[in-house]
């Protein structure tokens, strides 16, 4: 039976630990192999990536599998032409497993409708489908930013997790957000979801958070206040996000997200609060002093570079497991 990653929600916590252990396993001893030999990966990216279509690449290389890649203008998904079906099925009967990454602009900003397509793929793909980030999750780069945690922090239980919001002058997607809350309250870490009135996340997301949270023995708590949210984090994580009560309406969320600039600026005052030993995440790409300083950015919390190539071994990891 075939095995997808949507969302590290789907899946059961062992399964996720196993993938990061064989991450740690694979980090230590880099190695090039034909462990993938005669499998290929093809990779469809409706919006750009550096990060996600790099790591996947050299992963698959690196396991002696093939990448593909297809600029989604240049296939008929999407182009109001042929089908999610016809397509999973086509690219069954070539390829070893599917990836896609689909934006909410793609979707017209409509709620939920790209990870509907996603699932529209799974569904008929006969391999397996990794989501590379749609409008609702990103998995890899959760299940990543955990493996990272756990290298700097080793155990993770009763960790002060600080996710942020940070002002960003587009109003961009809810899937790092999403994932991370609801992957990090599986891990027994104390959450705290940080961000200014009016940029709640979805209500579906926050009820399952608070239930991971219970059944991983962690928090879960929410604050509308730098000043409280920060104090004694073990972990800062910081991320923008439009807000949810505009969905697609660009100008009326403007109006809701100026204000924020500057005063949601994460900068060394704010990781002063902090413990002396904690550490900042930030996904990237980065607006430089405007989610964060360079102070902040460059400085002795970030662990932001280590946080990027962690990417390459737990998508290695991730490969062996769906594809192997």
């Amino acid at each position: 039976m075939k095995l997808d990653l949507i969302t590290t929600q789907d899946w059961a916590l062992e399964d996720l630990e196993t993938i990061l252990q064989k991450a740690e396993e694979l980090k230590k001893n880099r190695t090039i192999s034909d462990k993938l030999k005669g499998k290929t990966l093809v990779m469809i990216f409706f919006n750009p990536s550096t990060r996600t279509r790099n790591s996947f690449a050299i992963a698959m290389i690196e396991l002696g599998g093939v990448p593909l890649f297809f600029e989604a203008e240049k296939m008929w998904l999407g182009q109001q032409s042929e089908s999610p079906k016809d397509t999973a099925k086509v690219l069954s009967r070539y390829a070893s497993g599917i990836g896609i990454r689909i934006f909410p602009n793609i979707t017209k900003w409509k709620y939920g409708a790209s990870n509907e397509l996603v699932r529209e793929l799974a569904k008929w793909a006969d391999i397996p489908l990794i989501n590379l980030e749609d409008d609702l999750y990103h998995p890899c780069q959760a299940l990543t930013d955990v493996f990272t945690i756990r290298e700097k922090k080793k155990e993770l239980s009763g960790k002060k997790f600080v996710l942020s919001w940070a002002y960003h002058p587009k109003p961009l997607p809810v899937s790092v957000p999403n994932s991370t809350v609801l992957t990090m309250t599986r891990f027994g870490l104390d959450v705290i979801l940080l961000h200014p009135k009016g940029f709640e996340l979805d209500k579906k997301i926050l009820t399952t958070a608070k239930k991971n949270a219970k059944e991983s023995g962690g928090t879960f708590e929410i604050m509308n206040s730098p000043e409280d949210g920060y104090g004694d984090a073990d972990i800062v994580y910081v991320k923008s996000w439009g807000s949810l009560k505009h969905y697609g309406k660009s100008p009326e969320e403007k109006k809701l997200r100026v204000p924020y600039r500057g005063t949601w600026t994460i900068d060394e005052a704010k990781m002063d609060l902090t413990k002396k030993d904690s550490i900042f995440m930030h996904c990237l790409p980065i607006r430089r002093n405007v989610v964060a300083t360079d102070a902040v950015v460059d400085g002795p919390h970030s662990v932001v570079y280590d946080q990027a190539e962690n990417r390459l071994h737990v998508q290695k990891a991730l490969l062996l497991k769906l594809l192997k």
